[in-house]
């Protein structure tokens, strides 16, 4: 069998609107190559036993809807490969909104930042690379937390970025000059309503706010003016439609709204808020 047949009749099997680029994906980690070597090596019979019996393995998985990034132990992510695997979300695109604006607020001033909810730390690791800041990023899931000390080491940040178990804030009541959340805002229809991929492996606790879904966002809304410098920002990504319910928690925080950037859908994505 060719490596374009080994293509080809594994791709067939995947319903229809699934990316091909997933078999591709699978193949290329199977078989310890590239992209290029892929189409380079495309009509090439396949010879690596072990690599056939890894590749089949992985596809078995993605069969039965297990996302392509814990398959592969990991996901591209603001132009950088965290490690991931099911005690963490996905990183997706929309997040990359939240970051840009983060990174564009905070300059080249060295701000103390708060990351709650910090996951893989896709978002802690991409400020600490691209900007000054001095980080601390929090997660109440002790696996979760497993995952997020692997991603800094991996990039050698240890010394830029704190890591603390804490249920959104941290028990000190240090104040921060940013707070960034990428907070669970599905409720409860919208997560039944999810596909398998996500329900069967994404962590519920990092997607399923309550019944509304915007029950996290409210307590770190009313929790950040305690942890806010004066003229300090607070940045959250937020589900569709829930803007009203956003501003009426800023009005009684006494935050003020700066700013709101809409995702790829047009859907009101990220909210920054001010002290």
């Amino acid at each position: 069998m060719l490596f374009s047949e080994l293509f080809a009749v594994h791709l067939q099997q995947l319903k229809s609107g699934e990316l091909s680029t997933a078999v591709e994906a699978l193949i290329e980690n199977a078989f310890a190559m590239n992209r290029s070597q892929f189409w380079i090596r495309k009509n090439q019979p396949v010879r690596d036993a072990a690599g056939l019996r890894k590749f089949r393995k992985h596809f078995a998985r993605l069969l039965a809807h297990e996302p392509l990034a814990y398959i592969l132990g990991e996901k591209e992510f603001f132009g950088e490969v965290f490690y991931v695997n099911p005690a963490v979300l996905i990183p997706r695109p929309e997040t990359e909104l939240l970051v840009e604006k983060a990174l564009d607020l905070a300059g080249s001033k060295t701000l103390r930042i708060l990351d709650i909810g910090a996951g893989s730390g896709n978002i802690s690791v991409i400020m600490a690379l691209k900007s000054a800041a001095q980080i601390t990023a929090v997660d109440r899931s002790r696996p979760a937390l497993r995952v997020l000390k692997k991603n800094i080491v991996r990039f050698g940040l240890q010394k830029r970025i704190r890591v603390m178990a804490a249920d959104l804030f941290p028990k000190q009541n240090e104040p921060f000059d940013m707070i960034i959340a990428n907070p669970p805002y599905l409720s409860g229809k919208e997560w039944r309503e999810s596909p398998a991929g996500i329900k069967l492996f994404e962590p519920e606790a990092a997607l399923l706010a309550g019944p509304t879904g915007t029950e996290v966002l409210a307590r770190i809304i009313a929790g950040a003016p305690q942890h806010l410098t004066p003229c300090g920002h607070v940045l959250l990504e937020i589900g569709r439609g829930q803007l009203r319910a956003v501003r009426g928690f800023l009005k009684s925080a006494r935050l003020r709204e700066m700013d709101t950037i809409c995702d790829y859908s047009g859907i009101a994505r990220v909210v920054v808020a001010c002290r």
